[in-house]
């Protein structure tokens, strides 16, 4: 009966996603494609092609998603070579992040918004043996109709914050039944396993986070020295601002006008793209020294600050750094995924807002692959202890432990699903 009226309440949102998907097509033009797969439809030749293909579908709503599902693609392509795999996303963003795998076998396109209808659409449609929903991706009519289906579907890398915990707790007999109704929960830590027990689910396992099996691409030093050279950096300590978010950009920047750290160059990489104009005149507003990343011209002038306006190159930015300071986590966002930089071998330093994070943070200072500041004030003494050479080398090491350690998630998931294909 709740989800009836749940039901209910998402067909009378429904007319407002178009005035959602038009407001914000002002800033990112890309969500006025592809309409028809936000609300199920599709055409008669695609139900036809899908009918014959053997498929495992993963659902990674944004691009940190994207990016933790890489190690399981590839893994699955080579294993599975007759199979394909369905890759749903909710953002562009999501569904523009690359993935560095070129196949004929693998699609992407939109999960549909979470009528009976258009998942009903979506699932007669595509005919998956298997479902994979990554992180906290809990749809109730999707979980609904896929059992009726006999669709098995796992929620993996799975993750559940205390403050999400507390949400979900007020709707507890909707989230109840539908977690009882998935093949199984794959944790990330014990934590996440213990809260969506709390909340009802009863096949769960710890499987670690995905995204320590992340590598950086093969190429990545040749694309490094490339990159380095359009920048014109020599030997210049670099500090990145990865995945930064609105309003931190302000107070990081006058905090780095007030330091004292000879030839520090500073590189911002918003979180999300449709940003990087807002980033570019606060830039200018503080008459700051800066070039882009998507400046034609290899530079010749001097410059204190360079915008990462691009997409797809977190790993050439990190290559080029020597310390990364985490967006998210110096205003209250929860934080940003850390694991890239560690891959990276590029110490981290963490504000205080982490509880998206809060294991893979607690990891990496407690093995000294990262350093907490409460305040922007404590940036001079931070910056300048991890710049020494010495700090920098165990640093680097520690980064490189932590990696080796959590590595695993990618060959447990492939474990669970192996009876199914």
């Amino acid at each position: 009966m709740i989800r009836f009226f749940y039901s209910l309440l998402v067909y009378f949102l429904l007319p407002f996603t178009c005035i959602k998907l038009i407001y914000r097509a002002l800033k990112q033009p890309e969500y006025l494609n592809h309409w028809g797969e936000r609300y199920g439809f599709y055409t008669r030749h695609s139900k036809k092609s899908w009918e014959e293909r053997k498929t495992l579908w993963i659902h990674a709503v944004s691009v940190g998603e994207t990016k933790a599902a890489i190690p399981l693609i590839k893994v699955f392509l080579k294993k599975y070579p007759r199979h394909h795999l369905l890759l749903t996303h909710g953002t562009p963003t999501g569904r523009a992040t690359s993935i560095d795998i070129q196949n004929h076998r693998i699609h992407r396109m939109y999960l549909p918004f979470d009528t009976p209808d258009a998942v009903h659409r979506f699932l007669s449609t595509h005919q998956p043996r298997v479902g994979l929903l990554l992180e906290t991706e809990l749809w109730f009519n999707l979980i609904h109709i896929a059992e009726q289906k006999s669709i098995p579907l796992f929620l993996i890398n799975a993750r559940l914050s205390e403050k999400s915990f507390q949400l979900y707790r007020k709707i507890s007999p909707l989230i109840k039944t539908s977690l009882k109704k998935l093949s199984g929960v794959l944790a990330q830590t014990k934590s996440d396993a213990r809260r969506f027990k709390a909340l009802g689910a009863n096949k769960i396992e710890v499987m670690g986070n995905l995204k320590f099996d992340v590598s950086p691409p093969q190429n990545i030093l040749a694309k490094s020295i490339q990159l380095k050279k359009h920048l014109g950096l020599k030997n210049q300590p670099v500090l990145l601002i990865a995945s930064s978010r609105q309003g931190e950009e302000a107070i990081i920047i006058q905090a780095l006008l007030k330091l004292n750290i000879k030839h520090l160059i500073t590189l911002i990489v918003p979180r999300h793209p449709q940003r990087f104009k807002e980033v570019e005149l606060l830039f200018k507003k503080n008459r700051l020294h800066f070039i882009k990343r998507t400046d034609r011209q290899q530079t010749t002038k001097k410059y204190n600050f360079i915008l990462g306006d691009s997409m797809g190159e977190m790993y050439e930015y990190y290559s080029l750094s020597n310390i990364a300071l985490i967006g998210g986590t110096l205003l209250s966002y929860g934080g940003q995924n850390l694991i890239e930089s560690m891959a990276m071998h590029v110490p981290v330093i963490l504000g205080p807002h982490t509880y998206n994070f809060n294991d893979v943070s607690k990891y990496a200072i407690e093995t000294g692959a990262g350093l907490r500041i409460q305040t922007l004030d404590e940036l001079q003494i931070v910056l300048t202890r991890m710049l020494q050479s010495s700090t920098q080398f165990k640093m680097k090491k520690a980064c490189n432990k932590i990696m080796k350690e959590h590595r695993g998630g990618t060959l447990k998931i492939l474990q669970q699903i192996k009876s199914i294909f």
